[in-house]
């Protein structure tokens, strides 16, 4: 399913309780093939999948193996 708006720049966030007390957000964008890219600022691991859930979900997968926060 494509974007529903005019602007395929819209954001959409989920927040993801790591460990600690701290949080921090992902954030996923729709690409123009449809597609959704999450990533996070400073860390260069990325999820894509066709939804923006399996996205974050590989996202976190990705994180998981690496240990990179």
């Amino acid at each position: 399913m494509g974007a529903t708006y005019d602007d395929k720049e819209v954001h959409e966030t989920a927040e993801l309780h790591t460990h600690g007390n701290y949080w921090t957000t992902i954030v996923l964008k729709e690409q123009d093939d449809g597609s959704w890219l999450a990533t996070q600022g400073g860390v260069a691991v990325q999820g894509i999948a066709p939804t923006a859930a399996e996205a974050a979900a590989e996202y976190c997968r990705k994180i998981s193996e690496t240990g990179d926060e």
